[in-house]
């Protein structure tokens, strides 16, 4: 038997796919990395769903390098150099802009703020996965992705951090971010969860969409891969939800 009828015998062999293997490769997903939380709809799929989270950990670490603690007074700072990383890597988006949310504490917690302001960018499927990303974050057995989230995000009486939901769009990587800081007259223990009460808070939010163009970051994903070390398996852990 030639090479080529061994090769063509290979090719007309029907071969057995376990369905659960294919139904889990193509559900929805969620992972924090730094003090970012994102969810994955299914059609976004291995490499471009490690891109996302690899290139957004990047801009979020040379941010925090030149403006250590995300101090509320250096948060245009931070969010530029942020946009700069990004747009530098591949992604297509604008500048940051972020307005002061009236009566924050009217909304109880920030978990609840931050649904009800998703609400308003987030399409019907995927407002339901991010609020199941957000619930799932809740749960103990993801006690440790919070505590990732939390050493990112939280600083005293600051906090700064990333939600949002990404998607496949056109052969790119679609990320409908939305960012958000906020300062508490009282210490934040827990950034997603922290309940307002009766602490003086200043609360600000914004979203855009952002697009990766994926032929650009290939050109650099080894680069980002290097640059991150360690940092891409310490800060990055899967959300169970």
């Amino acid at each position: 038997m030639s090479a080529n009828d061994r090769i063509s015998f290979i090719n007309n062999l029907e071969v057995y796919h376990d369905p659960a293997i294919a139904a889990a490769a193509a559900s929805d997903s969620a992972s924090v990395n730094g003090g970012a939380s994102v969810s994955f709809v299914s059609n976004l799929v291995g490499q471009m769903k490690d891109d996302v989270i690899n290139s957004t950990l990047l801009a979020q670490l040379a941010s925090d390098k030149k403006y250590p603690g995300r101090p509320m007074n250096r948060m245009r700072e931070w969010y530029d150099s942020y946009r700069d990383v990004l747009a530098q890597v591949g992604w297509t988006l604008q500048s940051f802009n972020m307005s002061e949310v009236g009566n924050s504490n009217s909304y109880g917690s920030v978990d609840k703020l931050v649904l009800q302001l998703a609400a308003a960018y987030l399409t019907g499927g995927e407002l339901a996965l991010f609020t199941k990303m957000i619930n799932a974050l809740k749960d103990s057995k993801n006690s440790s992705a919070v505590k990732i989230f939390d050493s990112k995000a939280g600083y005293f009486n600051d906090a700064s951090f990333q939600v949002g939901v990404a998607s496949n769009s056109g052969g790119n990587a679609m990320f409908k971010i939305g960012t958000y800081q906020y300062n508490s007259s009282d210490r934040i223990t827990s950034v997603l969860f922290f309940t307002f009460g009766s602490s003086r808070v200043s609360f600000f939010a914004g979203n855009q969409t952002m697009v990766l163009n994926e032929n650009v970051y290939a050109q650099v994903r080894q680069a980002v891969l290097d640059k991150l070390g360690k940092n891409a398996v310490d800060l990055v852990l899967g959300i169970e939800i």
